[in-house]
């Protein structure tokens, strides 16, 4: 087995961010308190969000296919361990007319790894996607009558995901001649959100509605293609469906005099199920696969926890959710997006 330096390199990075956000930051009174890192109070992602702009740590049983783990187990269900790390930091954040409306503008960076540690050979890193974009803006109108505490609206104006398969992936399919050896899951964006009832940094009950739509740049390319020399350009079978549209729902409890807090969240996603085919190989039987055309499929995302609220300190990583999350639909990791029925289920560690 060889050692993959940058591998553990990135793990041991993400260990420490992990445990450095769980500690009380800064204490109340000191610069950093509500300054530089001052939690940007609406339009974060919600807890169930499978794209979201915190720090998130899963380690889940997950549905496994043999075109990710090298061919070693088959089909089934087995361990997996993900580590998203997301942010949106913010530039400026204003009032208008009091308090009864806001602007703000936050700069998106998200990143997220997936890691096969429970295979047999080298434990590899399966895939890795970045997004990236333009600051957004974020307007919110305080109505405080009712149901409706508020509304807001998010516009990302420009934002860009770039998607690639680990190294030892890339190298098993070229090695055992898998008909695509690369997609070229890459794209641009806008993104429109709208808010009933944004919780901002509230400590009290809020039940969150959220209504998102991701719209691509160009509707020509669609959401993946494949370059010369990394595969047979004729098993990609695309259509015009340059859409993405997910709703979300959020309950939390208020915060106890301790500061944790109860949490609820689930999101349903309508997004594109790639168009090429789901690849299987193994020593005896060789490699197998069937085209499939693009389609559309339904994703559903649950989180069922706790959250501590730091007392005195509300800014990034301020918040520290624990709890179980549940995912079924196509594999949200990059190049793998044309596998359905995929599911895991365990262990998730949120950091705001």
């Amino acid at each position: 087995m060889h050692c993959n330096p940058i591998k553990y390199r990135i793990i041991g990075i993400a260990a420490l961010l992990l445990i450095g956000c769980s500690l009380p930051l800064c204490a109340e009174g000191t610069p950093f308190a509500k300054g530089l890192f001052r939690y940007s109070p609406y339009g974060r992602a919600l807890l169930s969000d499978v794209h979201p702009d915190y720090v998130r740590l899963d380690i889940n049983y997950m549905t496994n296919r043999s075109e990710w783990d090298w061919g070693q187990t088959g089909k089934g269900m087995r361990i997996a361990t993900a580590t998203n790390l997301g942010v949106t930091i913010p530039l400026w954040r204003g009032n208008i007319v009091d308090e009864r409306y806001g602007l703000s503008l936050g700069e998106p960076v998200i990143f997220n790894i997936w890691l096969d540690l429970t295979e047999p050979v080298t434990a590899p890193v399966v895939d890795t996607d970045y997004r990236i974009a333009l600051p957004e803006c974020t307007f919110i109108h305080r109505l405080n009558k009712g149901f409706a505490t508020n509304y807001s609206i998010r516009f990302a104006p420009f934002k860009h995901e770039s998607t690639h398969i680990g190294d030892e992936l890339a190298l098993q399919h070229a090695d055992h001649g898998l008909p695509l050896r690369r997609v070229n899951a890459s794209y641009n964006y806008s993104e429109t959100v709208f808010t009933l009832n944004d919780p901002e940094d509230s400590r009290r009950e809020y039940h969150t509605l959220r209504l998102g739509l991701m719209l691509l740049w160009d509707w020509k390319e669609g959401w993946y293609s494949v370059k010369p020399g990394d595969g047979d350009e004729s098993l990609l079978q695309t259509r015009n469906s340059p859409w993405e549209l997910y709703l979300q729902y959020q309950y939390q409890s208020p915060v106890s005099k301790h500061g944790f807090q109860a949490v609820a969240s689930a999101e349903i996603r309508n997004r594109a199920l790639y168009g090429y085919p789901q690849q299987d190989w193994d020593a005896t039987n060789g490699v197998s696969y069937t085209p499939q055309a693009q389609s559309r499929i339904f994703t559903y995302n649950i989180f069922v926890g706790a959250r501590y609220v730091n007392p005195w300190y509300d800014g990034l990583m301020g918040r520290l959710a624990v709890g179980l999350r549940a995912y079924h639909g196509n594999n949200y990791f990059g190049q793998f997006r044309n596998y359905d029925n995929v599911s895991h289920i365990g262990l998730c560690f949120i950091y705001q």
